[in-house]
């Protein structure tokens, strides 16, 4: 056979060897790539939420706490709050999910610092978030059941000097995160400060970017100034003429 001949016939026939194997490989890689695919954040992020957490002398662990981006909810429930010598509650619930955050308890009773609620819960929305209170008193002081943002009220308990609840804390992170706590309890055990954060939950806004303000177009090119056209490949631009005198020898 003629040697230029053959190589042809050669590499037709490696040519076809290539398209059957990349068709049979095609439909592998695409039912494989879902299996790799990562699920998609919902708007506004991820949420959070806890239940019960304390600070201090005594210190409680983030009770259920959960956080989740997904579009549905992740709970944690808790029908009672681990022995400790200072909280008392039941029925202790956080949920989360894209933009949003849950938390409540009932039956909560502080005795030492003299503060009782039947209920407490708190709930984020896409960065805005609100809490009620139900049957809750500290000292002989009854609380508000829906307070403003950040009311604060202090008691001097004998033996134990002031204690402070804030009432529907809420406090904007730097990523624009809004978190609420229903009650945030601040007062001095054994020479430490004892924090208590009771229903809580974090939240962020929904959507992507910011848009743009209205009555503010982009600005149009300039009249007269057209864009100078790119140079096509391969050629290198028109030489620019420079005047001039060249000496002349010989």
């Amino acid at each position: 056979m003629n040697p230029l001949k053959e190589r042809t016939v050669r590499l037709q026939a490696l040519t076809k060897c290539a398209a059957v194997a990349g068709a049979l490989a095609l439909p592998f890689a695409l039912s494989a790539a879902p299996a790799s695919a990562a699920p998609a954040a919902g708007p506004g992020g991820a949420g959070s939420a806890v239940a019960i957490a304390a600070t201090g002398s005594v210190v409680v662990p983030p009770t259920s706490s959960v956080a989740s981006a997904a579009q549905r909810p992740a709970s944690k429930s808790v029908a009672e709050l681990p022995a400790n010598p200072l909280i008392e509650a039941r029925l202790l619930n956080g949920s989360a999910w894209a933009g949003h955050g849950r938390a409540s308890v009932t039956d909560l009773r502080v005795a030492r610092l003299g503060l009782s609620a039947h209920a407490v819960s708190a709930k984020c929305e896409n960065g805005a978030g609100v809490s009620h209170v139900a049957g809750a008193t500290l000292g002989a002081r009854a609380l508000k059941v829906g307070a403003t943002p950040n009311t604060t009220v202090t008691t001097d308990l004998k033996g134990l000097g002031n204690v402070t609840v804030t009432l529907n804390k809420q406090v904007r992170g730097q990523d624009g995160n809004l978190t609420v706590t229903a009650i945030e309890v601040s007062a001095t055990l054994a020479g430490k400060t004892q924090t208590i954060s009771i229903a809580s939950a974090t939240c962020g806004k929904s959507g992507g970017g910011q848009p743009g303000q209205p009555g503010e177009p982009s600005q149009p090119s300039q009249p007269g100034k057209p864009t100078p056209a790119p140079t096509p490949p391969g050629e290198a631009p028109a030489p620019t003429p420079v005047p001039g005198d060249l000496p002349v020898t010989g």
